[in-house]
């Protein structure tokens, strides 16, 4: 049985280091894992001028990406795939999924307060792309699981390693947490 667990949440959330430490936690426990941050599979510009509008562009190019990677993954022994992904709508959800065949899915929401996520985003962005993130933060629509997508939704507030271990007990991929 192949198993991919999906990381979302707001920009500084804590995906990609979280998807960091589920995959050295699940390598440690002996299972075979790949783990993927989806936004580096969509560095990719300008768009080219078509028929889906650019957010659409970027996340299909995402997903075709992601279905490619996994089966090279998969071809390597991988029987785990965690990915960092925003993935914020049932359809969007779903599109991941086709990427991911033949996986048993489980999408994860992370979330944290605000002023910690605030704090992350100064520490990594500048600019444009800081404000853009900033302001996403009081869009309504981002709330906890807001559209239902997730499969349940964890606080990322104590070490990687920790919350790691707690999303896959939880998810039912290994018997205890560290």
């Amino acid at each position: 049985m192949y198993r991919a667990l999906l990381l979302t949440g707001v920009a500084g959330v804590g995906k990609s280091t979280v998807a960091n430490a589920v995959g050295g936690v699940l390598t440690s426990a002996g299972h075979v894992t790949a783990v993927v941050d989806a936004d580096m599979l969509a560095q990719f510009g300008p768009p080219p001028n078509g028929d889906l509008p650019s957010g659409r562009f970027y996340d299909e190019l995402k997903c075709t990406n992601l279905a490619a990677v996994w089966a090279n993954y998969q071809a390597a022994g991988a029987r785990y795939l965690v990915v960092a992904a925003v993935i914020d709508g049932v359809a969007q959800r779903e599109r991941y999924a086709a990427s991911l065949a033949g996986c048993e899915i489980r999408l994860v929401r992370l979330i944290a307060d605000k002023e910690t996520v605030v704090s992350r985003l100064r520490r990594r962005d500048i600019g444009s792309k800081l404000e853009k993130h900033l302001r996403a933060l009081d869009e309504p629509s981002l709330a906890p699981n807001a559209t239902g997508v997730a499969d349940f939704t964890v606080t990322n507030d104590r070490a990687a390693a920790d919350v790691a271990a707690g999303i896959l007990v939880r998810a039912g991929w290994l018997d205890r947490a560290r």
